[in-house]
């Protein structure tokens, strides 16, 4: 056990590490106003459920984030789930006591074991005019196919995992100044897939945590766009030195060779580096800002970002835009601090984090 505990706390300190991005560009957050159905209650496909139109009563109504179960907890529908052996009496919740149900497969007769269908109409803001649309999922578990007014945008094939992000060029599915209708078919993981596991001192829910459980949004950009920005930072051993690597990525969304300008900077050491890239259409190129060749990322005497009761947490700024013509095209923040985290098995099987 303590050998695969290590691992694990190493998963779980990168993750709480990684700075999130935040897009300056138009954000338009799809969180409220959903409604939610087993597929085995509807007679229609795809291409009726995301048109205008489509009758949803009796639907669940709920927000994203929410598994499938948490909708029906929510709407009151299995109430004081926690009292007793409530949670062992919902329908699908027939698997033996103590036995890890992410590795076994879904009882047919189960509710989960037909997929749901997540609806939410909105309307494109003003400011997406002349603009590229994205179409953001933070979290889907397990696999999906989504559909937007009335057409297929992605496929369970490609979209499947849960830990994955994924975004979509809406480009031609959205109607500007008209209602839009997003729905998303949603099936949970099988015993053969990597999700959300539970284990046998917190029993798995019956849905085995199935639907959107993180954030779903719209971005805008122009024909360049930014993503994934990340500062990787590499500390001397006496502390007095700190040597940093920017890197993001640029895509090119038009259909036209691209020239760009993509500038890195950090307010708070004064630090304003500058790169020019050629996109091909539709190209995608990783951007590195590395020490040998921009000598102002070596820092003397950083400010260093310590675990909690060790030390304080200052974090820094990273500031990545893509300009062409001398306009900004598209913009991304983080937020980062400098530190550099190690581990190693130590002789008695210990996990040791330097």
């Amino acid at each position: 056990m303590k050998n695969a505990l290590g691992p694990l706390l190493l998963v779980l300190m990168i993750a709480w590490c990684v700075p999130s991005a935040t897009a300056v560009s138009s954000r338009l957050d799809l969180r409220s106003g959903w409604s939610l159905q087993s597929a085995c209650k509807i007679q229609a496909a795809g291409e009726q459920i995301s048109a205008q139109h489509f009758a949803t009563k009796g639907w669940y109504d709920t927000s994203v984030p929410a598994t499938v179960l948490a909708a029906q907890v929510a709407s009151g529908e299995f109430p004081h789930l926690f009292v007793g052996m409530n949670l062992r009496k919902l329908p699908g919740m027939d698997y033996p006591v103590g036995a890890l149900f992410p590795q076994l497969p879904m009882s047919a007769d189960s509710p989960y074991a037909c997929a749901w269908w997540y609806r939410k109409e909105f309307r494109l803001p003003s400011e997406y005019a002349g603009r590229k649309p994205w179409l953001n999922f933070e979290g889907i578990n397990y696999r999906a196919n989504i559909w937007l007014n009335g057409r297929k945008l992605a496929d369970s094939k490609d979209v499947a995992g849960t830990y994955r992000t994924y975004q979509f060029d809406a480009t031609g599915f959205l109607k500007p100044g008209q209602p839009n209708v997003l729905a998303v078919e949603v099936f949970a993981p099988t015993e053969k897939d990597l999700a959300v596991n539970w284990w046998d001192w917190a029993p798995t829910p019956p849905d085995k945590n199935m639907g959107l459980w993180r954030g779903v949004y719209l971005t805008d950009s122009g024909a360049v766009q930014v993503r994934y920005p990340e500062v990787v930072s590499h500390v001397s051993e006496d502390l007095s030195r700190a040597e940093l690597t920017v890197i993001a990525e640029v895509r090119n969304a038009s259909d036209s060779l691209v020239h760009a300008t993509v500038d890195a900077s950090i307010p708070e050491s004064g630090l304003n580096l500058h790169q020019q890239v050629d996109l091909q259409p539709g190209a995608e190129r990783t951007v590195t800002f590395a020490p040998d060749k921009f000598p102002q990322l070596r820092i003397r005497e950083p400010k260093l970002w310590w675990p909690s009761a060790m030390g304080r947490q200052p974090l820094h700024s990273l500031i990545v835009r893509a300009l062409t013509s001398g306009k900004v095209s598209d913009e991304q923040r983080i937020r980062f601090g400098i530190r550099d985290i190690t581990s190693e098995l130590t002789e008695r099987g210990f996990r040791l984090f330097r």
